[in-house]
């Protein structure tokens, strides 16, 4: 039987340890089976966190937010590629990209991220 445990993502004030938050993504079954895993970390009108877990190799092939977005890179490098503009990333990396512009993302080598996402006003 799986239990499925609800996260509270919209408190007015929330605290994370990341590396635990790393830890279980690499204990879950996605990680098992497909090697990458994510959890959303806090999720309200404004914003979204995600904690992206990649092993080396792995896409996150071309799409876009609607709102500007934040990357800062917590373990292991990745490849970002956006607005005909390629980077490598590694550990304590950030970049901030714009609204609506197309991107993706190739893990260098087993790494982890986190992605905040700027909800434009009008969008759930």
């Amino acid at each position: 039987m799986v239990t499925m445990q609800h996260r509270v993502l919209d408190k007015p004030l929330m605290a994370f340890s990341v590396p635990e938050e790393i830890a279980k993504i690499k204990q879950g079954e996605q990680w098992k089976h497909a090697r990458r895993g994510a959890v959303t970390l806090s999720k309200n009108a404004d914003l979204r966190m995600v904690l992206v877990v990649l092993s080396q190799g792995m896409e996150i092939h071309e799409h876009h937010a609607e709102g500007p977005i934040t990357v800062y890179v917590v373990e292991g490098s990745i490849k970002f590629h956006a607005a005909d503009e390629e980077l490598t990333l590694p550990a304590g990396s950030l970049l901030s990209l714009g609204g609506g512009i197309p991107h993706d993302v190739h893990a260098l080598d087993e790494c982890a991220f986190i992605i905040t996402v700027i909800q434009p006003h009008g969008a759930a």
